[in-house]
């Protein structure tokens, strides 16, 4: 009978080292740098991981949704560039990508009616794809995006016009046009907010999924594509539904969670990757105690944004098939609210003024998607359903009628970043002024906070936190990963 219990005394013995060979981790939220951290610890042993989503749903700003015959992506959507770029090395296989054409050069609309004159529509897409790739190679880092477009439209394109008094009227209109543009690429209310300086890291390549959707992503970092039977073990340590309200992360050997349902978590590491809107609305609640000061001033100097995503269907085809994309070019006296009344207004111009862009939805029939960016995007997407199909059927046979049989929508689905209390927001930008050569505000942010005993148990990660791939999936992926990396480097000195 003393065999089986010194055999047993063995396993125990066994499985207590075995539980303390690797730390016990946190993961607060299941986004894309939630599942990358998490997928990257199972994949070197660290199986002791939480994860603590507030949403019934795992993905964050990636939300992947069936609608009409097919899915729609109501936040992140497309994959940009095949270099720098995590998502297109995960996925690029799978044979789930193709490129797209995102440039709207001669497929600009004006609103009475007629295309935008080919040569202007050529210049001010080529200026506003410059600084969409951040090409300024400036010193001044107080500039903004949209004083860098001004100063290249003052002296490139107004000259080309000189003397053509309808197009230099129409010309008046483009900075109008482009501020929307630009402000559309950087989730920011106007491109005054956005730095003309920053370090990102942008391609020109660019892809969308083919009916698959972004979530698509998520599988495959969890191994659960294109086989599920390689799934990593990781369902049972997802834990839906746990919004955290406190991190307590100055005790000496581990962090504990509160959260919303009161039950306490306790770990070795948190690391957290909320959207940079939470941290900013919450930062002085959440964390106890309250967050250095230098962590503070990078959150609040984070720049922090949204745009608003409408899903529409036709129940009867009115485009032709070589139609991808339409922009919309808004003259002075249509922003005005003369004819369409419904809805929000701001200095007498209505919502319908901040769509920008009408998208085809890629493998998805008769839908498409309507995007929009600028002021007060939380009243546009408080706004009744019914009052968005109109705007949308207002807006678009204004553009398109004259051209096109164009129908009425049938269905409508919106996005809801912005007043969603899990995300408050969709992307971080770089505000005007924040830029710094030599510290990075994502760097800042991105540093772990020691505790009393110097030791750093509270990290972060996010697209917020990406000095080169923020506001992407991408820079997500790659913060997941970074942090994961930094926990197992930790380990690996412990035991040197």
């Amino acid at each position: 009978m003393w065999f089986p219990s010194y055999f047993t005394l063995f396993l125990l013995h066994y499985c207590v080292v075995g539980e303390e060979k690797h730390p016990s981790v946190i993961i607060v939220g299941a986004g894309a740098s939630g599942i990358a951290a998490a997928t990257k610890l199972l994949e070197n042993s660290f199986t002791n991981i939480t994860i603590l989503e507030a949403e019934d749903r795992i993905g964050g700003r990636i939300h992947s949704v069936k609608f009409a015959e097919g899915l729609v992506d109501l936040g992140a959507e497309h994959c940009y560039g095949r270099k720098e770029n995590a998502v297109y090395e995960l996925a690029k296989d799978y044979d789930v990508l193709e490129e797209f054409d995102f440039s709207f050069e001669n497929n600009i609309y004006c609103s009475d009616g007629s295309k935008l004159n080919s040569s202007i529509s050529q210049d001010l897409n080529k200026i506003i794809f410059e600084l969409f790739e951040k090409k300024y190679e400036g010193n001044e880092t107080s500039k903004s995006t949209g004083d860098v477009f001004k100063e290249r439209f003052n002296s490139s394109i107004l000259p080309k016009y000189e003397g053509d008094k309808k197009n230099v009227q129409i010309l008046k209109e483009a900075l109008k046009f482009s501020d929307g543009q630009i402000s559309l690429f950087n989730g920011a209310s106007s491109w005054s907010d956005v730095s003309a300086k920053t370090d990102i890291i942008t391609n020109n390549d660019a892809f969308v999924w083919k009916g698959v959707g972004f979530k698509t992503i998520i599988n495959i970092l969890m191994k659960s594509y294109p086989d599920s039977k390689n799934k990593l073990d990781i369902d049972d340590k997802i834990h839906l539904k746990k919004k955290v309200q406190k991190i307590s992360w100055d005790q000496n050997q581990s962090v504990s969670v509160l959260t919303a349902d009161n039950t306490t978590y306790t770990a070795d590491y948190v690391i957290f990757t909320p959207s940079a809107g939470v941290l900013k609305k919450h930062q002085d609640t959440l964390f106890e105690p309250k967050l250095p000061s230098e962590k503070k001033n990078a959150i609040e100097n984070t720049g922090y944004g949204s745009i608003t995503k409408l899903f529409v269907t036709y129940s009867t085809k009115w485009w032709k098939d070589d139609d991808k994309l339409f922009s919309f070019f808004w003259t002075g006296e249509d922003t005005n609210l003369v004819n369409f009344g419904e809805g929000l207004t701001k200095k007498k111009m209505s919502w319908i003024t901040q769509i920008r862009e009408l998208i085809k939805v890629h493998h998805n029939p008769n839908v498409w998607s309507v995007w929009i960016s600028g002021h007060k995007l939380s009243e546009i997407e408080n706004l009744p359903d019914e009052t968005l199909k109109n705007g949308v059927n207002y807006a678009v046979k204004k553009f398109l009628g004259e051209t096109r049989n164009v129908t009425d929508v049938t269905k409508i689905l919106k996005s809801t970043w912005t007043i969603d209390e899990n995300f408050l927001g969709g992307t971080s930008y770089v505000k005007t002024g924040a830029y710094k050569s030599d510290e990075s505000i994502q760097d800042k942010l991105a540093e772990p906070v020691t505790n009393a005993a110097g030791k750093a148990r509270l990290l972060f990660a996010g697209e917020a936190t990406h000095s080169t791939l923020y506001a992407s999936v991408q820079g997500a992926i790659e913060s997941g990963h970074r942090e994961a990396k930094r926990i197992i480097e930790f380990y690996v000195k412990s035991k040197q």
